[in-house]
């Protein structure tokens, strides 16, 4: 009994290429390529190579008109020190990621991390930076370009703060936080923001 176009009991009906651990669907898929597989081989191994294509350059580049791609697993540990002004930080990441991943920390004077100075570490997971004799408290996170920010994990439980010691510098201007800010609006634990990179619209929730 032949297939039908489109057929759910067609062999790879929805064609869907191989991807990164933690995306759960691929960007695009192509319901009708099955039949093109007997019919026409030369025209379905073009198209499969399109398809697959166009999905490996949506989870690099983090594109996705749909929904922003889930967060990156959150780190595992952030470990901080300080002498003389001198603030030293390294973040514990030992999970499975795709190239494209940054690191983000933040500094606050409260645990609540209501207005926090951004920091951004690019692919590194170190930060050695004088911000002066502050008593600061420390958070740090990860995010690809176009996902979800992974939730931060502050230095300390609860979350400790660390004096910097040494000479005091100017006092800090306000932070101006990171991305792209909703409304206008600025929060931790942004990175590049919601919608990531002003690419992606966050579906609304009904």
């Amino acid at each position: 009994m032949p297939l039908k176009r489109g057929s759910r009991d067609s062999p790879r009906a929805g064609l869907k290429t191989g991807h990164y651990k933690g995306r759960v669907d691929e960007m695009l898929t192509v319901a009708q390529l099955a039949p093109l597989k007997s019919g026409d081989p030369y025209l379905y191994e073009t198209l499969v190579k399109i398809v697959s294509a166009v999905n490996a350059t949506s989870q690099n580049a983090g594109v996705d008109p749909a929904t922003p791609s889930p967060a990156p697993t959150p780190i595992a540990a952030l470990k901080v020190q300080a002498a003389n002004g001198w603030f030293d930080l390294a973040i514990t990441d030992p999970a499975a990621s795709r190239p494209g991943l940054f690191y983000f920390a933040e500094s606050d004077v409260t645990a609540a991390f209501s207005a926090p100075r951004v920091y951004f570490l690019g692919a590194s997971r170190n930060l050695y930076v004088q911000l002066g004799n502050q008593t600061l408290y420390w958070r740090a996170y990860s995010q690809y370009v176009g996902s979800l920010p992974s939730a931060p994990v502050a230095y300390g439980t609860p979350p400790t703060a660390v004096i910097g010691g040494g000479a005091s510098g100017p006092t800090p201007l306000p932070s101006s936080g990171s991305g792209t800010l909703a409304n206008g609006l600025m929060r931790g634990g942004n990175g590049f923001g919601v919608p990531a990179g002003a690419r992606i619209v966050k579906p609304a929730v009904l």
